[in-house]
């Protein structure tokens, strides 16, 4: 860690990035909060299932960089506000944004799409403004005229002492936020993981230590669970939380219809859905509740959801049913950041968004934010009846409830990419199809580069297509993040304009599906039918692309080669995407290189699969309890057998040995899990880590001092993006 002698007022970024423990060892805090179970009984804190605090820790410093990039200090606090499912008295495509100043307590509020009309902005203290318990404080009036609105006052210290800042809402003129809200935002985890204490630190020698707060600050307003002032590794206090949120996101029920977060994103099944795993599950199972329960007929649509998986969200408003599918929830920490035009994106609108959630970045219309999609998320997924009313067709949760989900959905996978020019595999094909994949722009007809200005090639001729695979740009190593921006790049590649939804075959009348934003659009094959976005959905990483099929937010296609055939389609070349940057990216690969660069993600898949299973048994061998070790233990072989799945699934380049090693690793899982006692069961874990790590060893190899090829974009720092050949078992 750097050492710094002091730290301005604005506590510039890098020394935020060289101390990025500030924030996080602060939430110390958290030591004061009792982790429970549903029927109280105390949580083995060491059972984080896939969650992973490194991962936690990393999401924390994508979310400060995403933050600072958009104005957000340990000075100035910034919330986005929109539409709430739950909280709004009806549907708007308004936005607001406040920006308060802690020291000085200066407030400055903008809005944007809210009817003409006078207005108010309060404070509250609660997430539900109509709880009987909430106290509000009415911050001021502002008038909107054609849709836009802004407000800037100075709060008065005094009379906000001893109030927390839970929420922040607009209404009409002259009503309370329990008569009605129309846009509101909250802070999140990462919000209070980042204010935990007070945000004026000084530093030297690595020491760190609180001043003072100056009478004149506003701090006190920032929610915080406790207070602390002391260092500590916060290691186990953040796996408390991901264990509490484990625990909430797979049994809460929130007084529902029966229904968990878990019961869409299934911990077997790499927290996705699919028709496959679907038909397994017996018709008791809650995800059915609209084939059993008759007040909920209208919930799902049964024949979409059993024959493609999707699942009825409303993300363009109450009247408007769009179907997805779901998507899945590892890796989240590296694709939170949003793009801004200022890093090299292409969309100004991007920077409302604190992260792009629910594929087309509208699955939490306030902000975007984990904690507005799990507010969202229990009154589309989980009421009792179509009423969707709060307290009676579900309840709220709480905000501890909300933090610990945030924490374990953040933590689950992978904290980085993989080092993907440093990784050398050992069947040819899969090494092609890597070459392929990590090669981000197609060359012009004489072979020279594309230049970055207009005209891209000599004479204005188009680039060639079929030289390289262009996945690179939005994938960069694999992952779900721009090669030029290092953030997740949302684009409009055509999906909604393929020849053959084969849900809509089903149910011709179904929506189209706008993706990001409301604004009246065009989709379909011809582009002519409505729909309410502007084409673009979030960039998923494909890491876990194999053995999280089917693909696209509609779940058009079945396979990863037929995924990766799509962007052959003139969907996908007559598409905006296709253009991105003004650069030409459209491509051609002919049916053997689709198969080498789907055999190449299978194997990077099954490296993948083999990490977090190697990282569940290891968590199996440390927790005492037998129960809860063998849940981890089956965890861990589910893990396995998705990899010995993904390499067994394409016909060409799958590692065939490496296959027979992992199932040799199987049989040792097996009996772990059926072991009696804890040493018995960590001997036999520690035989199936050893037969994994000989699988690993004949599917590639990692050199951490490779030369970067000339086609490659590597990003920098590579500690920040990158896994080390180490940390990935090469």
């Amino acid at each position: 860690m750097k050492t710094k002698t002091e730290l301005s007022s604005g506590l510039k970024k890098t020394l935020m990035r060289s101390t990025a423990f500030i924030a996080i060892a602060a939430s110390v805090v958290l030591l004061n909060l009792q982790y429970q179970t549903m029927n109280n009984e105390t949580i083995d804190t060491a059972s984080v299932g896939h969650g992973d605090v490194n991962t936690l820790k990393a999401a924390l410093d994508v979310w400060r960089d995403n933050y600072e990039a958009k104005g957000g200090s340990p000075e100035v606090l910034k919330i986005s506000l929109g539409y709430s499912k739950v909280l709004s008295a009806e549907f708007t495509p308004a936005r607001g944004q406040i920006s308060l100043d802690l020291k000085q307590g200066h407030l400055s509020f903008q809005a944007a799409g809210l009817k003409n009309g006078n207005y108010d902005l309060w404070f509250s203290d609660h997430l539900n403004q109509a709880d009987s318990q909430n106290k509000a404080i009415k911050v001021g009036g502002f008038t909107v005229a054609e849709g836009k609105g802004r407000m800037d006052t100075q709060l008065e210290r005094n009379k906000l002492l001893g109030f927390t800042l839970n929420s922040v809402s607009v209404t009409l003129a002259e009503h309370s936020p329990a008569e009605g809200v129309v846009i509101t935002g909250a802070p999140d985890l990462m919000h209070k993981l980042y204010y935990a204490d007070k945000p004026w630190l000084t530093t030297a020698m690595g020491d760190f230590q609180n001043l003072a707060s100056e009478p004149s600050t506003f701090d006190f307003l920032l929610p915080k669970a406790a207070q602390a002032n002391t260092l500590s590794d916060l290691t186990p206090v953040l796996g408390k939380l991901v264990a509490e949120g484990r625990q909430i996101f797979h049994n809460e029920t929130f007084a529902g219809n029966g229904r968990t977060c878990g019961t869409c994103h299934r911990a077997d099944n790499n927290f996705t859905l699919d028709p496959n795993y679907i038909k397994t599950l017996p018709q008791k199972d809650p995800l059915f509740v609209a084939e059993t329960n008759p007040a909920l007929a209208e919930l799902e649509n049964p024949v979409l959801m059993r024959k493609h998986g999707l699942i009825l969200t409303n993300v363009d408003g109450p009247d408007v049913d769009i179907f997805r599918s779901v998507p899945h929830t590892l890796s989240m920490a590296t694709t939170s950041k949003t793009e801004l035009i200022a890093d090299g994106g292409e969309f100004a609108a991007d920077a409302a968004f604190a992260g792009a959630t629910g594929w087309g970045g509208d699955g939490a219309p306030g902000s975007g934010s984990l904690r507005e999609f799990t507010v969202g998320a229990i009154a589309q997924h989980m009421p009792k009846t179509m009423n969707r009313v709060p307290g009676v067709d579900f309840r709220l949760a709480t905000e501890a409830e909300l933090d610990a989900i945030e924490a374990y959905t953040l933590s689950l996978g992978r904290s980085k990419d993989y080092p993907v020019y440093q990784i050398t595999f050992n069947d040819p094909l899969i090494e092609l199809g890597k070459v392929l994949f990590d090669t981000k722009t197609s060359p012009c007809p004489d072979g020279s580069a594309q230049q970055k200005k207009a005209p891209f090639c000599a004479g204005g001729a188009a680039a060639m297509q079929g030289v390289t695979a262009n996945c690179n740009g939005c994938h960069q190593n694999a992952g779900g993040r721009s090669s030029s921006t290092k953030a997740n790049p949302s684009r409009n590649t055509g999906v909604e304009q393929m020849k053959i939804h084969p849900a809509r075959l089903l149910k011709p009348d179904m929506a189209y599906d706008g993706g990001f934003g409301l604004e009246e659009g065009a989709c379909g094959p011809g582009g002519d039918f409505t729909c309410y976005g502007d084409g673009r959905f979030n960039t998923p990483p494909l890491i876990e692309a194999a053995d999280t099929a089917p693909f696209f937010h509609n779940n058009a296609v079945s396979t990863l080669e037929e995924a990766i055939a799509a962007y052959n389609s003139d969907a996908f070349n007559q598409s905006p995407g296709s253009l991105s940057k003004g650069q030409d990216r459209k491509v051609k690969l002919d049916s053997t290189q689709v198969v080498a660069v789907a055999s190449f993600l299978r194997a990077l898949n099954a490296l993948e699969n083999i990490r977090l299973s190697d990282q569940l048994d290891k968590q199996a061998k440390r927790v005492a309890n037998n129960t809860t070790a063998r849940e981890l233990a089956e965890l861990a072989a589910a893990e396995n057998q998705d990899a010995i799945d993904v390499l067994q699934e394409g016909k060409l380049g799958t590692s065939w040995q490496a296959s027979l090693r992992l199932e040799d690793a199987a049989k040792f899982q097996r009996m772990a899990r059926m072991s009696p006692n804890k040493s018995l069961r960590n001997y036999l874990l520690d035989k199936a880590l050893e037969q994994k790590q000989k699988a690993r060893a004949l599917i590639a190899s990692c050199d951490p001092n490779a030369a970067v090829p000339a086609t490659v974009v590597v990003p920098k720092p590579e500690a920040d993006y990158l896994y080390t050949c180490k940390e990935i078992g090469l």
